[in-house]
């Protein structure tokens, strides 16, 4: 079977169940008739943009009119995942949960908010680039009042 027609199995699978762990994600493929490596696995979780949280995997992004990846809201997954966050001049650290970094960077940027030059995420926290302090300040207090 084609791995664009596996990519589709696990989106409906994830979709339609809560998938707590690769190792469960597989069992499910399994029942379909697609017995993959927990490598093959990663990569299509990667490029299918899935996020895990706590309540196991999700869709962090939904299919277009024509298929073009959109962020569902930027501002709520903002509210939902990040925990903290502190200015250090023109650079602001944000806290996440565990393993929330890379959708909260990609949330920010689909945002385009004038302050941000880029993110860049690791696995619980965003370093954010703005150009001067006071584009930072202004980019906490815009977050903040989300975030209250």
């Amino acid at each position: 079977m084609s791995k664009r027609t596996r990519q589709q199995a696990i989106l409906e699978i994830v979709r339609g169940q809560r998938v707590p762990s690769q190792a469960v994600l597989a069992q499910e493929l399994s029942k379909n008739g697609f017995n993959v490596t927990q490598a093959t696995l990663s990569r299509d979780i990667a490029d299918l943009n899935l996020m895990k949280s706590k309540g196991g995997y999700t869709t962090l992004r939904k299919a277009g009119a024509a298929d073009t990846p959109q962020m569902p809201d930027p501002e709520g997954t903002l509210r939902r995942l990040v925990t903290r966050v502190d200015q250090a001049n023109n650079l602001v650290v944000v806290k996440t949960s565990p393993g929330s970094a890379q959708p909260v960077a990609l949330a920010i940027d689909d945002a385009r908010y004038t302050e941000v030059l880029g993110t860049v995420a690791g696995d619980n926290t965003v370093l954010v680039v703005t150009r001067v302090n006071n584009d930072a300040r202004s980019f906490v207090d815009r977050l903040s009042e989300l975030l209250d």
